[in-house]
C-alpha cells in the first residue's frame, strides 16, 4: 500500500473515532457553549473570493423545508486538501474537544443574506486553525422564502467549499422556515472555506431576474456548530507566523509575550520590532499583545530577552548568538514558546530583525542562528502599504482581479481598499483622477437604458456611467472594416474625485446594476451573467504633495500619522516612564502592532527613552506612554498645547479675546476655537483616558503625541481605540477624552505646519481657506498700486511742469 493510501486510511479512521465521540453533544438540542477567550473563532471575508455555480437539488420526495442528505462520496474528493495537516492527528485525543458556536453575522453577515434573481448566489468566507482538526459541524438556518415561489421548482441550495450540504425548498403556506439543522461532513473543511447558498426560482412563463416578487434569505443569527480538536504542534520557523495567528482565521489575535520585570529599551526595541511585524500580518484584524513575566501555563506566547534572563522554567538553553528557537510550552505540550534571544541585548535586537525583515528565509527547522542583518534607511512617504503618489496605480495592484468581478445582474459591492498618507494637498484643491474601465456582457441581453455602474469612494457617491454606450455610425463602420477600437466591449470612462474625500484608509466602491432586455415573444436571456472592473484601470495621486496643519488626531487614527512618514519610525520615538509597569508595556507593544498594521513595516528605526533623556531624541516625532505618577515629566512636554497635567487631572483654563484676534489671521477653526473660552477637566482614573497632540517644544514641526491615563484599562483602550474603524471617526481635533467607546474631541491647540511645498506652490497655500489673509493681501495690493500710481503721476506732473516752464522762457 502507498504511503498517501496509509495516510488516507489513518485519517478516515480518525475522522470516524472522533465524529462518534463527539456527535452525542453537538446533536444535543441544548445551546452549546459559546467561544471562551483561548478559543479562535474564524472570521470571514465580506464577500467569496469565487463563488461556485450550485445546483438546485430537485429531489420529487423532499417534503418543504426539508434537506437531502449529503453525499457521501464525496468527500474522498477533498481528503488530500487537509492530509497536510491532519498527518500527526494521530496523537490528539478526543478529551480535549472544543465546541465552537458561530452565528453567520459573527462570521461576517452584516445582515440576513437575502437572495434574488438578479443576485442568486450569497456566500462568506472563514478559516480553520491550521492546527485544529473538524471532527464534527452541523448548520442551523432559519429565515424565509417568498410566498411567490413554486415549491416544485424552487429551490436554496447550501454548498461548502463547492460540496454539497442539504436543500431548502419554499412552503407558501408557512414563508418562514427553521431553525433546520444539516450535518455536516468534516472532510470538507479546510484552512480556508466558502459557505454558499445559491438560490434558483421557478416560474411560469419568461423567468425574470429583476422579479421582485421572487426571494429568499437566510438570518444572521443562523449557526455553525464546529467541533475542533487540536492536533500535534510542528514546530519550524518557516511556518511563522503560525502558530501565534493564522491568515485564514479572520479575527483579532491575542499574542502573549514573555519580558524580565525589568524593562530596559533595548529589550523593547527588540519586542516592538517583533509586535510590528505581527501586526504587519494581522493588518485590519488588529493585535493585543499582553506583557507577563513569567510563561502562562496554557497555549503559546513569545518570550524576548537575553538568555542568561530567560524564566527559569526554560532551563539554560546554549546559545552562541542571535537565535530564534521554538520550544514546547513546559506547561502544555500542545503550546509553543517563540524564544528571540542573544548573549546580549544587541543579539537580541538582531534575532528580532530575523523575523521582521528575514521572515522569508527562516528555516524548516525549530532553530536558527541569526547573521546580521543591514537595514536600508526608509524615505518619506515609501510605506509599502501607501499607495504611491508619483504616478498613476493600477486597481490590479491594490486587490486579485477575483475582487474586481461579479455573477449576477446586481453582484453586489466590488470594493477595492487602499491606503494613503493623510497630508495631501493640490494646487487650488485640483481633484484627483480615476479612470474606470469595466466590462459587461455583449449582445442583446441587457436594458442598456436601465443598466449602469455607479462609482464611489468611502461609501460617498461620484458618478454614474450606462454599461453600454451607443456607438456612432463612425465607430460602427471602423470596427466593420477591423481598425476600430481594440478593446471591443470595454467601457472606459475618467471622473474625478475631490482631495477631501481621500484620507488614511479608503475604499473604492464598484456597484453593478443591470436589467433584463424584456422581449415578445419570451426569449429568455441567461440566469447568471459575468460582470467586471478591469485590472487596468488606474487611480492618480500624483499631482498632489505632502504638508498639512496640526494637530490632527484623525490623522493618526487612520494612518498613524505622522509617525508614519518613515515607515520604520526613523523620525520618531516613545517616551516611557523611568521604571513602566506591564501595563505600560503591553500598550506600547499594542501600539508598535497598530503602526506595523498601518504601514505594513516593522519599527526598526524607533527608539525607546524614558523622560529624562527626551533630549537625546529632541529632533524626533515623540509617543509619549504615561500612567501619570509623575505629572511633571508630561507636562513639560505638552508646553505648546492648551492643556495641562497636574495632580492626576487634566486642566484647559480660560484665555482671553486677544488670542482669537491673532488667530483670525492663522485658519478659521482657531476663530471658532478660541474666540470662545472654553473650559475642559477632568480625572483621569476610573478607565478614563486622554490622547492629546501638539507641537513639540523641543523641535519646531515635530509632533508629541500622548496617550495619558490613570490606570491600565484607560491606557489600553487608548491604544484599542486608534485601530478601530467604528471609532475613527469621532477621533478628532488636539484632544480626545475616552471612556469605553464614549469618546469626546476638542480642538484648542495652536496649529502649526508638517511637510514642504515648491516655492511656487506657497502663496496658494498661504491663502488657502484663508479670507482675512486674503483681503490683508488685496488691500496691501491695491495700496501699493495706488503708491506706484501716484508716484507715476506725480512724475508725470513734474514733468509737464518742467516743458510748461520751458516753454514760456522760449517764448
Amino acid at each position: 500500500m502507498r504511503p498517501r493510501d496509509m495516510k488516507m486510511v489513518s485519517l478516515i479512521a480518525l475522522l470516524v473515532f472522533a465524529t462518534g465521540a463527539q456527535a452525542a453533544p453537538i446533536a444535543s438540542k441544548a445551546p452549546a457553549p459559546q467561544p471562551t477567550g483561548n478559543d479562535l473563532p474564524p472570521l470571514p471575508a465580506s464577500a467569496p473570493a469565487a463563488q461556485p455555480q450550485a445546483q438546485a437539488q430537485a429531489g420529487n420526495n423532499a417534503a418543504p423545508g426539508a434537506a437531502t442528505a449529503t453525499p457521501a462520496a464525496d468527500a474522498a474528493n477533498n481528503a488530500d486538501a487537509i492530509l497536510d495537516n491532519a498527518e500527526n492527528a494521530a496523537g490528539a485525543g478526543s478529551d480535549v474537544a472544543t465546541v465552537h458556536t458561530y452565528s453567520l453575522k459573527e462570521l461576517g453577515a452584516e445582515s440576513a443574506l437575502t437572495m434574488r434573481g438578479s443576485a442568486p448566489l450569497q456566500g462568506l468566507q472563514f478559516g480553520i486553525p491550521a492546527d485544529q482538526l473538524v471532527t464534527s459541524a452541523r448548520l442551523v438556518v432559519s429565515g424565509a422564502m417568498s410566498p411567490n415561489l413554486q415549491p416544485d421548482n424552487s429551490a436554496v441550495t447550501i454548498t461548502l467549499n463547492e460540496q454539497y450540504i442539504g436543500t431548502l425548498r419554499p412552503d407558501p403556506s408557512h414563508p418562514a422556515f427553521g431553525p433546520l439543522s444539516f450535518d455536516v461532513n468534516p472532510i470538507f473543511f479546510v484552512s480556508g472555506n466558502r459557505l454558499n447558498f445559491s438560490f434558483a426560482a421557478g416560474s411560469k412563463g419568461c423567468a425574470d431576474p429583476s422579479n421582485g416578487l421572487q426571494w429568499a434569505s437566510v438570518s444572521e443569527h443562523s449557526q455553525l456548530q464546529i467541533t475542533t480538536i487540536p492536533l500535534p504542534p510542528r514546530r519550524q520557523l518557516a511556518r511563522l507566523p503560525q502558530p501565534f495567528f493564522d491568515k485564514t482565521v479572520r479575527q483579532k489575535v491575542v499574542i502573549p509575550f514573555v519580558l524580565a520585570q525589568t524593562f530596559d529599551p533595548e529589550v523593547l526595541k527588540a519586542s516592538g520590532i517583533i509586535a510590528s511585524w505581527f501586526g504587519q500580518q494581522t493588518d485590519y484584524r488588529g493585535v493585543n499583545f499582553p506583557v507577563f513575566s513569567t510563561i502562562p501555563q496554557t497555549g503559546n506566547a513569545i518570550v524576548v530577552g537575553v538568555a542568561d534572563e530567560l524564566p527559569s522554567a526554560l532551563g539554560r538553553p546554549s546559545i552562541s548568538g542571535p537565535t530564534l528557537m521554538e520550544v514546547a510550552n513546559p506547561s502544555d505540550p500542545n503550546g509553543t514558546l517563540l524564544l528571540v534571544t542573544g548573549r546580549d541585548r544587541d543579539e537580541v535586537i538582531t534575532a528580532s530583525k530575523g523575523v521582521g525583515f528575514g521572515s522569508s528565509a527562516l528555516p524548516v527547522a525549530s532553530r536558527m542562528d541569526v547573521a546580521p542583518i543591514d537595514v536600508a534607511p526608509r524615505a518619506a512617504n515609501d510605506a509599502p502599504s501607501f499607495i504611491s503618489t508619483t504616478r498613476p496605480v493600477r486597481l490590479g495592484e491594490l486587490v486579485p482581479v477575483s475582487a474586481l468581478q461579479g455573477e449576477g445582474y446586481t453582484p453586489g459591492v466590488l470594493s477595492v481598499p487602499f491606503r494613503v498618507s493623510p497630508d495631501l494637498y493640490t494646487w487650488r484643491d485640483r481633484p484627483y483622477k480615476l479612470n474606470v474601465r469595466f466590462r459587461a456582457p455583449d449582445g442583446p441581453i441587457l436594458d442598456v437604458a436601465r443598466s449602469h455602474l455607479d462609482v464611489g469612494i468611502n461609501n460617498t457617491y461620484l458618478q454614474s456611467y450606462s454599461l453600454r454606450e451607443q456607438s456612432s455610425a463612425v465607430d460602427q463602420l471602423l470596427r466593420r472594416v477591423g481598425v476600430g477600437t481594440q478593446n471591443a466591449g470595454v467601457e472606459q470612462h475618467t471622473l474625478t474625485i475631490p482631495p477631501w474625500m481621500v484620507f488614511g484608509q479608503d475604499q473604492l466602491q464598484f456597484y453593478f446594476d443591470a436589467a433584463p432586455l424584456t422581449e415578445p415573444g419570451c426569449r429568455p436571456g441567461p440566469s447568471l451573467i459575468h460582470m467586471s472592473v478591469d485590472p487596468d484601470s488606474t487611480i492618480d495621486l500624483s499631482n498632489s504633495y505632502h504638508i498639512t496643519r496640526m494637530p490632527n488626531l484623525a490623522y493618526m487614527a487612520s494612518a498613524g500619522y505622522p509617525f508614519t512618514t518613515y515607515a520604520d519610525l526613523s523620525r520618531s520615538a516613545v517616551v516611557l516612564p523611568d521604571h513602566p509597569n506591564g501595563t505600560v508595556v503591553s500598550a506600547y507593544l499594542d501600539l508598535m502592532g497598530f503602526m506595523g498594521a498601518t504601514t505594513w513595516y516593522p519599527v526598526s528605526g524607533v527608539d525607546i527613552v524614558s523622560a529624562d533623556h527626551v533630549s537625546d531624541v529632541a529632533d524626533r516625532n515623540l509617543i509619549v506612554l504615561s500612567t501619570l505618577s509623575n505629572s511633571g515629566e508630561v507636562s513639560s512636554l505638552l508646553a505648546n498645547s492648551a492643556y495641562q497635567i497636574s495632580d492626576g487631572r487634566l486642566h484647559m483654563g480660560l484665555r482671553s479675546t486677544l488670542s482669537g484676534v491673532w488667530n483670525i489671521f492663522q485658519d478659521p477653526m482657531s476663530v471658532l476655537s478660541n474666540t470662545h473660552p472654553t473650559e475642559v477637566e477632568t480625572a483621569l482614573t476610573g478607565g478614563v483616558g486622554a490622547m492629546v497632540e501638539a507641537e513639540s517644544p523641543l523641535a519646531s514641526g515635530r509632533t508629541v503625541l500622548a496617550l495619558l491615563s490613570g490606570d491600565g484599562q484607560g491606557l489600553d483602550n487608548l491604544v484599542q481605540i486608534l485601530g478601530q474603524r467604528k471609532n475613527q471617526a469621532k477621533v478628532q481635533g488636539d484632544l480626545v477624552l475616552a471612556h469605553g467607546d464614549d469618546l469626546t474631541s476638542y480642538r484648542s491647540s495652536p496649529l502649526y505646519t508638517v511637510g514642504t511645498l515648491p516655492m511656487w506652490l506657497m502663496p496658494d497655500w498661504y491663502m488657502h481657506n484663508h479670507p482675512i489673509r486674503v483681503v490683508v493681501v488685496g488691500l496691501f495690493g491695491c495700496l501699493l498700486v495706488v503708491a506706484v500710481l501716484v508716484r507715476a503721476l506725480f512724475r508725470h506732473a513734474m514733468y509737464r511742469r518742467r516743458q510748461l516752464q520751458e516753454e514760456r522762457q522760449k517764448s
